[in-house]
């Protein structure tokens, strides 16, 4: 066996070890709630270094519902997932029934995702009251409100091998959108965030949209190309359009690529981009050479070579490493690959807040 081949096999190895130990490669999530928040003021609970009244919180579930599912390679099924349901408020309080439903699929290259809540009616109280503990009297101040929410979630990550060339070279990304926010007018909002992003957390592309019920107004930005574009508009927004943004990249190493699609719905309304955000081109230079090292089909992120068009989609990682390249080192991989772990604990302590 010669060491060219045994480097190639002690990489693969360390490199599905490594995988096997990230969090994910496709993953989905989708939750919803509906809760009210109470926080009391009261020198009962002790006094702040100033000598006023401490505040203490609590809350009041009525229900809540998580659900979420990942793959780490295109041998497993793609993660699909729905969370929400039906629940009732205290009616004594004029606190109605909220519906909420959430959505998250995630394919190679594609992202889905929905959210949506109806029948909720606002409710806050505000009244000053009395503590009595034993044969002592404490005057407090009692503020709650209701919250319902639903949110779905969809991200994607994979690592590219580019060879045939030396330097650095620009890939074009193309990526479609297509959805609506959306909701009845009162109380309420919808929101849509997503993002392409390298390993090093850099913003390839971008969009970030909300929709208020309150103002029957939306607003939008568009990241591309290093620049935000911002546009606004009132009634709901349809969004249906393609965010086309270059990258450079170095020949020889590995390049990594995250997207990351949050939908969510606070009070009543809906964002649903539940159709699709689709990696539908990826343009190489002229005469390059790719490896999709999680597997997936060079189709699925829409990969093509610009000038003449001619390129290589290889089926192995030494086709895309080159003959005159050097093997990279295992411990490169390793690093890009248990990355993705880390980078998927942190979102979803995050979104999970």
């Amino acid at each position: 066996m010669s060491l060219r081949i045994a480097a190639l096999l002690g990489l693969s190895c360390l490199a599905l070890s490594a995988q096997g130990q990230s969090q994910f490669r496709l993953y989905a999530e989708s939750y919803g709630g509906y809760y009210n928040t109470i926080q009391t003021t009261s020198a009962v609970f002790g006094l702040d270094a100033g000598g006023n009244p401490n505040t203490v919180y609590g809350s009041v579930e009525y229900g809540y519902d998580y659900r979420a599912a990942s793959a780490f390679n295109p041998g497993m099924p793609v993660p699909n997932v729905t969370a929400g349901g039906v629940w009732a408020g205290d009616a004594s309080k004029g606190m109605t029934t909220v519906t909420t439903n959430a959505y998250g699929m995630t394919d190679w290259g594609s992202n889905h995702a929905s959210a949506s809540t109806s029948g909720y009616t606002p409710v806050t109280e505000d009244y000053t009251g009395q503590f009595v503990v034993g044969g002592n009297t404490w005057p407090m101040h009692v503020k709650s409100s209701t919250t319902s929410y639903a949110v779905g979630r969809s991200v994607w990550e994979e690592l590219y091998q580019i060879g045939g060339g030396t330097g650095t070279g620009q890939f074009t990304g193309t990526i479609h959108i297509d959805g609506t926010l959306s909701g009845p007018l009162g109380d309420g909002k919808a929101t849509l965030g997503w993002s392409l992003r390298t390993f090093s957390n850099q913003l390839v592309a971008s969009v970030s949209a909300t929709y208020d019920a309150a103002l029957d107004s939306w607003s939008m930005g568009v990241y591309s190309n290093g620049a935000w574009n911002y546009t606004s508009g009132t009634g709901s927004l349809t969004v249906n359009q393609d965010v086309v943004a270059s990258y450079s990249f170095t020949y020889g190493t590995a390049l990594y690529l995250q997207s990351d699609l949050f939908t969510s719905v606070s009070g009543n309304g809906s964002a649903d981009f539940s159709n699709t955000v689709q990696f539908t081109g990826m343009k190489l230079p002229q005469g390059a050479a790719v490896y999709v090292l999680s597997g997936a089909r060079a189709s699925d992120y829409g990969i093509s070579f610009g000038g003449d068009g001619s390129g290589t989609i290889c089926a192995d990682l030494a086709c895309a490493v080159g003959a005159t390249q050097p093997i990279p080192e295992p411990g490169t991989y390793a690093m890009l690959l248990a990355g993705l772990g880390v980078i998927g604990w942190t979102a979803r302590r995050r979104s999970r807040r």
